[in-house]
């Protein structure tokens, strides 16, 4: 199991989907610290999707997108490697951008 941070960009490889994807993490340090077996990221894009509530980041040096409307319950099992940090001010948006869509 490789440890995860808040921020991080991970490839996730779900059991049973043939299909890896690149996943950003944004549960809060004290549950990535603790023993849940599951914690919450959101699927990173290559492309915006339209959507109001999609937050631009930085990836490796590549603009990608996550969509803040469609977090997932991630098994920490499947995170397989590291690949980048997004920025303070990127992972605070992000969180806004979450907050805001839970008036939906």
């Amino acid at each position: 199991m490789i440890p995860l941070t808040s921020g991080g960009a991970y490839l996730y490889s779900p059991k049973g989907i043939d299909r890896e994807r690149l996943m950003l993490v944004t549960s809060a340090a004290a549950v990535l610290e603790s023993r849940r077996r599951f914690i919450i990221g959101l699927t990173v894009m290559s492309s915006h999707d339209g959507d109001t509530l999609t937050v631009p980041i930085t990836v490796n040096g590549a603009r990608r997108y996550v969509n803040c409307t469609q977090p997932m319950r991630l098994i920490r099992d499947w995170f397989l490697e590291h690949h980048d940090t997004i920025s303070p001010q990127e992972l605070e948006a992000v969180r806004a951008y979450r907050r805001l869509s839970e008036d939906l």
